[in-house]
């Protein structure tokens, strides 16, 4: 009996030292704990963005700075989550409410392709999505404006024969490369059919992001897990390493009124897609059945109560979209972009609210006529049509 005495005594040692050696398993993260640290993410990452700005401004002009203040932006979230999450570090939002990133369900830190992936996700998707969709609207009033030149000068011999000659020499050169040139004009025409359509397609696609950024709000609210579509698509979540706590609040109520908002989102986009198609048929009967005496059909009214103007050629066109269309060509000289947040100054110019805000912290005038302003002087301009 005392021989078998230390295999007993073994036994709850070797269970206690097995004990000792698995890992301890953290518990998910809450809500708020999540969109704390996202918010605090954020506010750093906009004042790492700040002293790019201003390292920009103090070396290259403060014309520089606000031409390329989405590359700036760009630069500044791009360090801060590469010295960050990059790096294999806790950032400092995530410091602040004691979270870490974990990737599987075993809780193993996210590998360096995962992290990288998110990097990329957050910063460099909607940078390159929102050049791409400028660049493309910029190269379709170009193209409109061009078509209207040609249509001007296309009584011109000299101009035709210059033409015709240079298609000569360009058909001469692509009978060499049969397989390149078919290429070529296969991706020619993708692009123009894509810069014709882009102006249609860019509300249906803002549509289609901020519906997925609410539907991914609504399953975080009800999982807990994914709080931004970056971290989802890089399977990254949260577990919470801080002071156990006995009652940890969760967002599901909340998750269920973002339901509700959707479906009613759904059902009233719903509605106004049929009568959109009953406006048209509407269109289609005026234009074909009923013209007037001066050879102009009927005026409509769209789904929106706006008027549609005289239909010539069977299409219509919208007065309310065509005044869109011209106020969307107005720029700031400043930054050569869309006026975003129209803001005047006392002496009638008008440029974004950040372009001329950046402007004044370094010069205290006008751009254009140099009249002396003031920050307090300036006014953001609602509801303009210019």
């Amino acid at each position: 009996m005392s021989a078998g005495d230390p295999a007993g005594d073994a036994g709850p040692s070797s269970r206690r030292a097995g004990a000792a050696a698995r890992p301890r398993r953290f518990p998910t993260a809450a809500q708020p704990e999540v969109m704390r640290a996202a918010e605090k993410d954020d506010s750093y990452a906009a004042h790492v963005t700040e002293a790019c700005r201003d390292a920009f401004r103090h070396l290259f002009g403060t014309r520089v700075a606000v031409a390329y203040q989405n590359e700036i932006k760009l630069l500044g979230q791009s360090l801060y989550y590469l010295l960050t999450t990059g790096s294999g570090q806790q950032t400092l939002g995530e410091e602040y409410c004691d979270i870490s990133q974990v990737a599987t369900s075993h809780g193993l830190p996210p590998t360096p392709a995962r992290r990288m992936l998110f990097i990329l996700y957050q910063t460099t998707v909607p940078y390159l999505a929102e050049r791409i969709s400028s660049r493309i609207v910029s190269r379709g009033i170009y193209m409109d404006d061009s078509q209207f030149d040609n249509h001007h000068e296309n009584d011109n011999p000299s101009r035709g024969i210059t033409e015709s000659s240079t298609n000569t020499n360009e058909s001469s050169r692509s009978l060499s490369f049969p397989m390149l040139s078919r290429l070529r004009s296969k991706a020619h025409a993708f692009w123009l059919w894509v810069v014709q359509k882009w102006p249609s397609m860019l509300p249906l696609g803002q549509d289609f992001i901020q519906l997925a950024i609410r539907t991914n709000l609504m399953f975080f609210y009800f999982e807990g897990l994914y709080y931004h579509l970056s971290k989802r698509g890089a399977g990254i979540h949260y577990v919470f390493i801080g002071k156990p706590m006995n009652q940890r609040p969760r967002y599901q109520i909340l998750g269920i009124f973002l339901l509700i908002q959707l479906c009613i989102l759904g059902a009233e986009r719903l509605r106004r897609s049929n009568l959109s198609s009953i406006a048209s048929s509407i269109n289609q009967i005026s234009s074909g059945s009923y013209p007037s005496s001066t050879g102009r059909s009927v005026p409509v009214v769209n789904e929106d109560g706006n008027i549609i103007s005289d239909i010539r050629h069977g299409k219509a066109v919208d007065l309310a979209s065509g005044s869109e269309a011209s106020s969307s060509k107005s720029k700031c000289t400043l930054c050569l972009s869309t006026r975003q947040n129209p803001t005047g100054t006392t002496c009638g110019h008008v440029f974004c609210w950040n372009c001329i805000m950046e402007w004044c912290n370094e010069k205290p005038e006008c751009p254009l006529c140099r009249t002396p302003i003031t920050h307090s002087s300036l006014i953001c301009i609602y509801h303009s049509d210019f």
